[in-house]
């Protein structure tokens, strides 16, 4: 069968008509107390885009807002889309896509942007959300058969690509190149891992981290119920709706097998940082320096 169709599923809108660019809000331009309400970013044409600022730290420092962005993949935009990307300045992309996803969906830019693009691959089949669900037309999966396929990709992830997320961790402490995003294709599993790591090293509490990890469900809810209810359309897609829900929304037990991985090759996080990813103690401090917000802080 087929897989081009279903896939076509998974870029069905579900965000009502979405402002100019000019007229969306960014922010770390907002007033503060309205911030929250747009840490995810406006987008037509992606649905996991968020800033990352805005957490507070163990020692009551917030994480800068516009400075770092985790997101889905920056492809397939809209011009007004592309319009209001540019508005964030940013000056880097990390992608943790292998290079068949991003050959097949390279990034939506504007005119001779001048950004940075680092490819990372860190091609985990399991993680790897167009051949997964191209597999649910194929064959018959159920939730938690497809569940396992995400515990083993997070355990894969510190199990073979650690040096990959060595190098963008040593990418961060270069002052010259924020802001900047880093993404896979969901904007979920790669991109949630890479998250949560960098949070840690930041020193946000694991609550907030898993928090930030399971906004996902959140923020792409309306879409993931948009895009099961059109799977109930095509009778012959119909056996995958519950694999397909299960691979669209993330869920803790996702991120605590990366950690059970880690717990087992380093003992626990903080000695995985810096092993592991070279992040030591300098070279938290020169994080915090360059992500924290030293005016504010939690009373």
């Amino acid at each position: 069968m087929d897989a081009k169709p279903f896939l076509s599923l998974l870029d069905a809108r579900a965000d009502a008509e979405l402002a100019p660019a000019n007229e969306r809000p960014l922010p770390h331009l907002t007033e503060h107390p309205e911030r929250e309400q747009w840490r995810k970013l406006p987008f037509e044409k992606m649905h996991n885009f968020r800033d990352l600022g805005g957490y507070y730290t163990a020692d009551g420092r917030p994480l800068r807002w516009g400075r770092l962005y985790r997101s889905d993949k920056i492809a397939g935009l809209s011009d007004e889309d592309i319009k209001y990307l540019k508005r964030l300045n940013l000056r880097r992309i990390v992608d943790f896509r292998s290079p068949e996803e991003y050959q097949s969906n390279p990034h939506s830019l504007w005119p001779d942007a001048d950004v940075a693009i680092h490819l990372l691959p860190v091609s985990v089949e399991a993680a790897n959300f167009d051949k997964l669900t191209a597999r649910l037309t194929a064959a018959s999966i159920g939730a938690e058969e497809m569940a396992d396929f995400l515990i083993a990709a997070n355990r894969e992830m510190i199990e073979r690509f650690t040096p990959t997320f060595r190098q963008w961790m040593q990418l961060l402490l270069e002052e010259d190149f924020y802001p900047q995003v880093f993404h896979c294709s969901a904007g979920k599993d790669r991109t949630g891992l890479a998250a949560a790591l960098v949070l840690h090293a930041l020193g946000v509490d694991d609550d907030v981290i898993m928090q930030d990890y399971l906004a996902t469900n959140t923020y792409t809810e309306a879409r993931v119920r948009r895009i099961l209810g059109l799977l109930t359309e095509h009778p012959e897609w119909r056996h995958s709706d519950a694999a397909l829900g299960s691979l669209l929304r993330a869920s803790p037990e996702f991120l605590n097998a990366a950690y059970g991985a880690i717990e087992k090759d380093y003992g626990d996080i903080d000695r995985y940082l810096q092993v592991g990813l070279g992040i030591g103690d300098s070279e938290r401090q020169r994080l915090k320096t360059l992500l924290l917000d030293n005016s504010e802080a939690l009373s």
